[in-house]
Formats: structure tokens, C-alpha cells, sequence
């Protein structure tokens, strides 16, 4: 799988002992990255924004140890910020609706497949 971008995840957590949401910050390198900023005669502006990532899992032998959630923010490229709340974020991000694991076939075809707004 053709790679062209990497992203940024945030993961939030629940810190019981604080009673805080904490976001967890993971860098994921050779990814394919779809969509994003736009408008469409076809699609209308709000379905434009939309976009796919795909994560190859031969690209990546660290995904096992990400916990991927609805919910969650990604953003394009390495992000350093550490944050408290999404609007701590001062670039184009985006809240995971979708995940789809694709941990079969050929090596070079296995991926999770990420869909957000």
C-alpha cells in the first residue's frame, strides 16, 4: 500500500484518579491520508470535509499498541502539542466515526481504515 502522509492521534482517557480527561498523544508515521478541506457540487461542503486514512499495517508494527476510539482526534502530519481539550488544537482536525480493521489477505493489503469529520 502506497503511503503519502503521517498523522497524529489523540486518544482520550479517563484518569480516575484526577477525574480528568487526559489526551493521549500518538504519532503514526506511513499512512495514506484522503480528503479534507473542500466543497463538492456532488457531496454538499459538510460530506467535502470528510476524510479516509488508511494504516498499513507492515508500515506501522506499532499498531497493536494504539487504542484507536470513535471519537478521537487526528490530525495530519507530527503533531508535539500536548493538550487538554480539542480546542487546545490550532490546526485542522478531525473526531474518528469510523474504524475498520482489515487484518487479513496479503501482508502488503492488511490496514485499518479510519473514516472522520
Amino acid at each position: 500500500m502506497k503511503t503519502n502522509s503521517s498523522m497524529t492521534l489523540y486518544h482520550k482517557d479517563y484518569n480516575k484518579k484526577t477525574r480528568l480527561d487526559e489526551w493521549i498523544r500518538y504519532p503514526i508515521e506511513n499512512v495514506m491520508w484522503q480528503g479534507g478541506e473542500g466543497a463538492s457540487i456532488n457531496k454538499g461542503y459538510d460530506k467535502a470535509n470528510d476524510i479516509t486514512v488508511f494504516i498499513p499495517y507492515n508500515k506501522n508494527k506499532e499498531l497493536e499498541n494504539v487504542p484507536f476510539s470513535i471519537g478521537d482526534i487526528i490530525l495530519k502530519g507530527n503533531i508535539d502539542d500536548n493538550i487538554t481539550k480539542q480546542s487546545d488544537l490550532k490546526v485542522n482536525n478531525y473526531n474518528i466515526t469510523t474504524i475498520i480493521d482489515n487484518n487479513y489477505g496479503s501482508s502488503e493489503m492488511k490496514h485499518i481504515q479510519l473514516g472522520a469529520k
